[in-house]
C-alpha cells in the first residue's frame, strides 16, 4: 500500500474513533445500542417490510402493509444465485395467483437460479402436485422432513431466503389460499445478517431431512457458524418506514436448534412478563390441551399472572379454536378480569365453500404499544416445543403502528364478536 493510502486510512480511522467517543459522551448511550446506531450509519441498513394477505370480500387490510403475492414475485425474480424454501407445504391451484409464484420459481431455476425445496411430510398429500412439477427441473432440488419421527412434533415455519441477503417470514404458508382466502401476517427483512441466521436453520433441516432419524440430529446442528447471529442479545438495527428499530430473531424447538439462537417461547413468555399496560395478540389456535394429552399451563398461567398486575389483554382466536378440546379453557381465560377475548369468522366465499381457508392464520402479539412479536406458531405446546418455527420481534414506534392497526382492524371487524361463556360452539366446517 503506498504511504499517502495508508496515510488515508490513519485518518479516517481516527475520524471514526473521535466520533465514537464524542458521540458517546454527548448522547449518553449505552455501547450496545451506540454500536448498533453506529454501524446503521455507516453501513448498508436492513430493511424490515410487513406483508399482509387480505381475503378477498372482506373488509381486513391495513394501508401500512405490502400484500403477499407482490412480495414473493418480487423477491423471486430478483433473485440471481439462489432461493431455500423451508414450507409446511406447498398448495397450487391453477388460475389462482400462486400458479404465479410458482412459475416464478421455475423461471428462476432456467435463468440458473439454485432453488431449494423442503418440505413437511405430514401434508404430502397437499404438496404431491406441486412438487411433482418442480422435481427434475434443472437447478432445483426437494427434500420432504419428517419432523414428527425427529422431534415428535411438524415441519411448521413459513420461510424463504434468497441470495444469502433476504429472507421472508410469516404466517402465510406456499400455498394459493394463504395468498387470496385467508388473513396472514409476514415479514421481509432484507438483512445479510437475518439471511444467515435463517440459513443455519434451513442447512439444519435440509441436512436432518437427507439422513432422516434422530442420529443425525447433533451432526445437523454441530456446524460452526462464522458470523454473528441476530438474537435477543445481539440485536439489528433496520429501517422500518425510514426509520431505525431495534429486531431479533428466534426459534423453535429448543432441542433441535442450532447453537446459539434465540428460543421462539422464551422470547414470547418474556414479553408477556414485562408488559406493563397492555397485549394485543392475534393468533389462529389457542390450546392448553396438547396432541399427546397432556395439559400445558405456561402460556396461560402468563397472561393470567399480567392479567392480575393490571395489563389489559386484548385476544383473538379464529373460530377453528373453539373445538371440544379448547372451547372451555378458552371461555375459562375470557373469565379472568383484564383479559377480553374475542373469536374471529371470516364469511365464506361467494363463489362456493374452499376448504381449509376463509380464516385468520395470523400469530402475531403487540406489547405495550412498543413491542411486535410475528410468529409462524400457533398457541400450544407442540408448536413450541416439538415443532419448527420462528419469529421476529421489533421494538420501535413505527413496527407498533403497523401491528397497533393490524389489530384494531381485526378487534373492530364485523367478523369477530365476544366469547360467549353459555354458547355451546359448534366444530368449523373445514373441508
Amino acid at each position: 500500500m503506498a504511504r499517502g493510502s495508508a496515510n488515508r486510512v490513519e485518518v479516517k480511522q481516527l475520524t471514526i474513533k473521535k466520533f465514537r467517543i464524542k458521540m458517546r459522551i454527548k448522547m449518553k448511550i449505552p455501547v450496545k445500542l451506540f454500536l448498533l446506531l453506529f454501524f446503521c450509519v455507516f453501513s448498508n441498513a436492513a430493511e424490515i417490510e410487513f406483508v399482509e394477505s387480505v381475503p378477498v370480500e372482506t373488509v381486513l387490510g391495513s394501508t401500512y402493509t405490502l400484500r403477499t403475492q407482490a412480495v414473493w414475485l418480487d423477491m423471486i425474480k430478483g433473485a440471481e444465485r439462489g432461493i431455500d424454501v423451508e414450507a409446511f407445504y406447498i398448495k397450487n391451484k391453477k388460475g389462482e395467483p400462486f400458479e404465479n409464484v410458482l412459475n416464478a420459481i421455475k423461471n428462476a431455476a432456467s435463468r440458473g437460479v439454485k432453488i431449494r425445496v423442503l418440505a413437511g411430510k405430514l401434508l404430502m398429500s397437499e404438496s404431491a402436485d406441486s412438487l411433482a412439477q418442480l422435481n427434475g427441473l434443472k437447478n432445483i432440488e426437494t427434500r420432504i422432513i419428517d419432523f414428527k419421527k425427529l422431534g415428535g412434533g411438524i415441519q411448521h415455519t413459513k420461510f424463504f431466503i434468497v441470495d444469502g441477503k433476504e429472507v421472508f417470514v410469516g404466517s402465510q404458508n406456499f400455498d394459493w389460499r394463504a395468498i387470496k382466502h385467508i388473513h396472514e401476517l409476514g415479514i421481509r427483512i432484507k438483512s445479510v445478517r437475518a439471511a444467515k441466521t435463517f440459513q443455519t436453520v434451513f442447512d439444519a433441516d435440509w441436512l436432518m431431512a437427507l439422513y432422516g432419524d434422530k442420529k443425525s440430529v447433533k451432526k445437523a446442528l454441530s456446524s460452526k457458524q462464522d458470523f454473528k447471529p441476530v438474537t435477543r442479545k445481539n440485536p439489528e438495527i433496520a429501517k422500518v418506514f425510514g426509520k431505525n428499530e431495534e429486531y431479533y430473531l428466534a426459534f423453535g424447538p429448543r432441542k433441535l436448534l442450532p447453537k446459539g439462537l434465540s428460543v421462539e417461547i422464551n422470547e414470547l413468555l418474556r414479553l408477556i412478563k414485562k408488559a406493563k399496560k397492555s397485549l394485543s395478540a392475534q393468533v389462529m389456535l389457542y390450546s392448553i390441551s396438547d396432541y399427546d394429552k397432556t395439559r400445558w399451563n405456561e402460556l396461560d398461567k402468563a397472561l393470567r399472572k399480567a392479567a392480575k398486575r393490571g395489563v389489559k389483554i386484548r385476544l383473538v382466536f379464529a373460530n377453528w379454536a373453539m373445538s371440544p378440546k379448547t372451547e372451555e379453557d378458552i371461555k375459562k381465560l375470557s373469565k379472568q378480569k383484564n383479559i377480553l377475548i374475542k373469536i374471529s369468522s371470516i364469511p365464506q366465499y361467494s363463489a362456493g365453500f374452499i376448504p381449509y381457508s376463509r380464516v385468520d392464520h395470523c400469530k402475531y402479539v403487540l406489547v405495550d404499544g412498543k413491542t411486535a412479536f410475528i410468529s409462524t406458531s400457533n398457541w400450544g405446546k407442540n408448536y413450541f416445543y416439538s415443532s419448527r418455527g420462528a419469529a421476529i420481534i421489533i421494538k420501535g414506534a413505527e413496527s407498533a403502528k403497523t401491528v397497533k392497526d393490524i389489530f384494531e382492524r381485526s378487534w373492530n371487524s364485523p367478523y369477530v364478536e365476544y366469547v360467549d361463556a353459555a354458547k355451546n360452539y359448534k366444530p368449523v366446517k373445514k373441508n
